[in-house]
């Protein structure tokens, strides 16, 4: 798989910071992943804190034959959820810090995607880009349905509704799908999402020939939308390499060798008989 990471800092106005990983944590086994959130836990970003967590508690449980993959991604983001939950210094009644993470597990031709917050992980496959996961937030009419006692000049923006970190106890959300050659995953922070359009990311992954172009193309482009934008997106294509004619082995050869004898014995016997036929006086 060929992976690129882009990212930008975000206005400082906007309070969420990003944090990504894109490693190799076992043999044949990747994991992809950016995370967005706020707050800290003893001193380090807590989207950080975060994917390191899952980083960390899947090179523990994941199996270089991908059995058992979608509990090791539950385990991992429960575990990462209490440590942040409990070190943070939140409780029932106060929120110290919190983050939105989407992971890609890839194993052999699998990929296996948690997430929970407002990060996305998209499939690109024959021109066509398809979201993976889907936003845990209010938003636009849901908000405000939700919020009926709110003035609607208050109403800056969505509300997320599950983050890890949060609350003591967490189910992320896990699929999977298989990859096919010249498919890409595409992992985005909100802050980028929000800035660049699925229109633009399918483009992007169009008319650009590595991944590492379509970051810098995806990155232009938002900063095209102003010095506020700020996020960060990792794709990752899947190249796989052109099956190599199968050889029959020698016991095929002898077997067309032999095949081919026999009916060039036929033929002869069939023109000697012929011959035979017509010279007779």
């Amino acid at each position: 798989m060929e992976i690129a990471v882009g990212s930008k800092p975000g206005a400082r106005s906007r309070g969420n910071v990003d944090a990504h990983v894109a490693e190799v944590i076992a043999p044949g086994v990747v994991l992809l992943a950016v995370a967005e959130g706020f707050g800290s836990v003893r001193g380090q970003a807590a989207p950080l804190v975060a994917a390191l967590a899952v980083r960390d508690a899947l090179r523990h449980r994941v199996r270089p034959d991908g059995r058992d993959a979608r509990a090791a991604l539950l385990s991992a983001f429960a575990s990462a959820n209490a440590r942040v939950f409990a070190h943070s210094g939140s409780h029932d009644d106060f929120v110290a810090s919190g983050s939105s993470i989407s992971a890609a597990l890839i194993v052999g031709d699998r990929a296996h995607i948690a997430h929970v917050g407002g990060t996305r992980a998209y499939l690109s496959r024959d021109g066509s880009l398809m979201a993976l996961t889907t936003d845990d937030e209010l938003g636009g009419e849901d908000w405000v349905s939700a919020w009926t006692s709110v003035p609607t000049e208050a109403l800056t923006g969505p509300m997320l509704t599950r983050t890890l970190g949060t609350q003591a106890t967490l189910d992320a959300t896990v699929t999977n799908v298989r990859l096919m050659h010249g498919d890409a995953l595409v992992l985005a922070t909100g802050g980028f999402h929000k800035a660049i359009t699925d229109e633009e990311i399918s483009y992007a992954l169009r008319t650009t020939d590595s991944s590492e172009s379509v970051t810098q193309r995806l990155l232009e482009v938002g900063n095209m939308r102003g010095s506020a934008f700020g996020g960060t997106v990792i794709v990752g294509r899947a190249l796989t390499d052109a099956a190599a004619p199968v050889d029959a082995g020698p016991s095929f050869h002898i077997r067309t060798a032999a095949l081919a004898l026999t009916m060039l014995v036929i033929a002869s016997l069939i023109a000697a008989a012929v011959f035979h036929i017509f010279l007779q006086p």
